[in-house]
């Protein structure tokens, strides 16, 4: 019955990685190298890099091929019928090959699609295919051969020898070379510094001797490395070598394929081979890449990563890039610094990752802690470094750890601003969660409520960010959170201008209430007839409980306190008040009275509108005195100043003016604050700061740009300032303007 068919359109391709140039050097090809062994999923797995070496039209690509029809097929078929070789008339496709005399390998090419498999201990491993150039071809030095021979067998971890026809002497003395670096390069544990060696002999034609296969293979390379009587020194030192290099020594007979690969249409289908060579396909290749026969790939007894690999080969290269053939020294160089650098990528990984893992999470971490963190993941990265085996010199060690310590302290700063960021948008989200509380109580209303409410819904905004904030920070028992701290600080700040904004409303509320009430009191004295002292009260109680009204609807929400001191005041101003207005409506002189206080309130009006602007101190306090002298003087003229109704209308006139600079004095209070406001949101802009309340992080400003920035911020408070005010031209001095430079000079001092 037919095998069934195994889809022969393999994924990938031969990469060049190593190039011989037309001056006998070598160029690697890193990028090639890279797309390899740098994947995502390939990197950081053991590597099992299996290498055929040999004689030019040996047929070593022709084998590879072979390999890969097995580490393609699925592997539920991969038994010992060779179900994995597919049906008999699939062309064999993978490596570029084909027959004749000619070279046709140039360089090394490795399969561009690692093969991760599974060992029987459940490890993942990354296998990889190399196809070397065939030696001693008449284009190729006797360095170009031994250049490519030594290259792959210094990083494969199976090196399969490919030999025509027997094991002959010269075979042998082709490994001279790796004999010399096995000396030197011996293993910290003692292990041997290469693994699997395997002559695979190529058209065995004695099989009456030793027979197709494993078997017949270890029976000749026992013959061969046997060390005989009266043998030339060298050669059973060779043999000493050869054993004592690699932990594995292994043989294996192939037959000849077949009279249908000296044609000149052969295609590799299973159809044009000998069934001897197809049985010993079935043998050898399973031997090779079952995952119990796998071999990882070992440097000093350690399993070798892609990335490390990657390195390896890198260094290699350049010593066989010199002018000089590669010595012994070199070699183990080569590989002592590639191991540091290995070394060096497991410290910074592992450095990496642990820090990684910090920076992605959403929390922030207080910056000590960060420090901590730090600290641990560089002595992670120091014992990762050391528990490498590198074969290295102190010095040379103690260099490179040097070198790493360096680089990942130089990280820090990094992690540091990642760590700052989350705690920058955790601190906005936080204030958000403050703001948000102070929204749903006042709405687009002006802030105005009781003080001690003010205070608890500070306590309540703050309960709000402080969740926030815990939930996105990491919390370490017994151990304070500076930032935590300052944050908490900054909405007690917050409280702070809060009140102050509080106080300006309450102020210019009761103002502005208590003017309506003295307003509506004062048409009062037009009644003809008059109020008598009863009807008066009666008003007057009309009024005042509307007035504590129109107060009560200024604030954002009811309050349970009794005791009020803005309400305790606008009584006070509006018993004031009605006393002396009862007195006047009880005067024959309360026409006159009405007189003089309606042309003072129309002047005032005339001059200064609170809906739109606030006044200089001085200039409400000019105006004010000109129109009480006319006012006065409107009142009875041939009365004395000393006339106790002359007197009793200038405190009424008196009252009203503390009435309006009450009013202005909020006006102006709520100008400088605004100005503020500008002065700091300019600053922020040009200086990419934070706002006010972010200060928990320090701002880095340009130190050289800094006072033009404050110059022109202050420019533009003061411009902010301005159009608030009905008029700029007073010279007199002004202790809001004052106050506005003052904590213009305290905001400059935060940059």
């Amino acid at each position: 019955m037919e095998a069934p068919a195994v889809d022969n359109q393999i994924q990938g391709h031969g990469v060049q990685i190593v190039n011989l140039t037309s001056n006998h050097t070598y160029q690697l090809n890193e990028e090639a190298l890279k797309k390899i062994l740098l994947r995502e999923d390939v990197k950081d797995l053991p590597v099992v890099l299996v290498s055929v070496a040999g004689a030019y039209r040996g047929g070593k690509s022709f084998l590879l091929n072979f390999f890969l029809r097995y580490l393609t097929s699925p592997e539920e078929i991969r038994d010992e019928n060779g179900t994995w070789l597919g049906a008999e008339n699939n062309t064999l496709a993978g490596f570029s090959w084909r027959g004749g005399a000619d070279p046709h390998t140039t360089g090394i090419l490795m399969w561009s699609e690692p093969f991760i498999a599974t060992l029987p201990s459940d490890e993942k491993v990354a296998v990889l295919l190399m196809d070397t150039q065939g030696t001693f071809d008449s284009g190729s030095t006797v360095r170009d051969c031994s250049t490519i021979f030594a290259l792959s067998t210094l990083v494969s971890s199976v090196q399969i020898y490919n030999i025509k026809e027997n094991i002959k002497e010269d075979d042998l003395q082709h490994l001279q070379l790796f004999t010399q670096y096995g000396k030197a390069i011996k293993n910290e544990d003692g292990t041997k510094p290469f693994q699997v060696l395997e002559f695979l002999i190529r058209d065995w034609q004695y099989e009456y001797d030793h027979e197709y296969g494993q078997k017949g293979g270890e029976e000749l390379l026992e013959d061969r490395l046997k060390i005989k009587k009266g043998m030339a020194p060298e050669l059973s030192e060779l043999r000493q070598h050869i054993r004592s290099c690699f932990e594995k020594v292994t043989c294996f007979l192939m037959p000849h394929p077949g009279r249908s690969v000296r044609k000149k249409n052969f295609s590799g289908k299973l159809s044009e081979l000998d069934e001897e060579f197809i049985d010993a396909l079935k043998e050898l290749v399973p031997s090779i890449f079952a995952p119990a026969n796998l071999t990882p790939k070992l440097m000093n007894g350690e399993k070798v990563k892609a990335r490390d690999l990657f390195t390896y080969i890198q260094s290699y290269m350049m010593i066989f890039n010199s002018d000089k053939a590669p010595s012994v020294n070199s070699i183990m160089k080569a590989t002592s610094q590639a191991a540091l650098l290995a070394a060096v990528q497991d410290g910074r990984e592992l450095y990496e990752a642990r820090m990684a893992r910090l920076s992605s999470d959403a929390q922030s971490l207080p910056s000590h802690a960060l420090e901590e963190e730090h600290r641990r993941a560089l002595a992670d990265a120091h014992a990762a470094f050391t528990d490498k085996k590198t074969m290295a010199t102190k010095k040379d060690s103690n260099a490179y750890l040097a070198q790493l310590t360096h680089e990942l302290e130089e990280r820090l700063p990094q992690f540091v601003l990642i760590n700052e960021g989350k705690l920058r948008r955790t601190i906005e989200e936080a204030k958000q969660a403050y703001d948000a509380v102070l929204v749903r109580v006042k709405g687009k209303n002006l802030l105005c409520l009781h003080p001690l409410d003010l205070d608890e819904v500070h306590g309540d905004a703050m309960a709000a960010a402080l969740t926030i904030f815990d939930a996105k920070r990491k919390r370490y028992p017994n151990e304070q959170d500076l930032e935590r701290i300052k944050f908490i600080q900054v909405l007690q700040k917050e409280l702070e201008n809060l009140q102050v904004t509080n106080e300006q409303h309450n102020k210019m509320f009761e103002s502005s209430v208590r003017m309506e009430f003295s307003t509506e009191m004062e048409s009062l004295l037009s009644k003809d007839p008059p109020l008598d002292d009863d009807q008066f009260t009666a008003k007057y109680e009309e009024a005042k409980t509307k007035t504590l009204a129109a107060f009560e609807s200024k604030r954002n929400k009811p309050s349970k306190y009794t005791e009020d001191p803005y309400k305790t005041s606008l009584l006070e101003a509006m018993s004031g008040q009605f006393l002396r207005l009862e007195t006047i409506n009880r005067s024959k002189n309360r026409r006159a009275f009405q007189r003089s206080i309606d042309f003072y309130s129309n002047y005032m009006k005339m001059f200064w509108n609170p809906d739109q602007c606030c006044l200089h101190p001085d200039d409400l306090k000019t105006n004010h005195q000109l129109a009480k002298n006319q006012a006065l003087g409107l009142f009875h003229p041939n009365k004395d100043d000393n006339d106790f109704e002359k007197q009793l209308l200038s405190q009424i006139l008196d009252f009203k003016y503390y009435e309006l600079k009450n009013l202005n004095d909020s006006l102006n209070e709520i100008a400088v604050r605004d100005a503020v406001r500008k002065y700091i949101a300019y600053m922020d802009e040009m200086t990419a700061a934070s706002p006010w309340w972010l200060l928990v992080v320090p701002i880095i400003v340009t130190l050289a740009k800094l006072p033009r920035y404050r110059r022109e911020a202050k420019e533009k408070a003061l411009l902010e300032f301005y159009n608030h005010r009905r008029d700029t031209m007073n010279p007199a001095y002004d202790p809001f303007l004052e106050k506005l430079n003052g904590k213009i000079d305290e905001a400059a001092r935060r940059y």
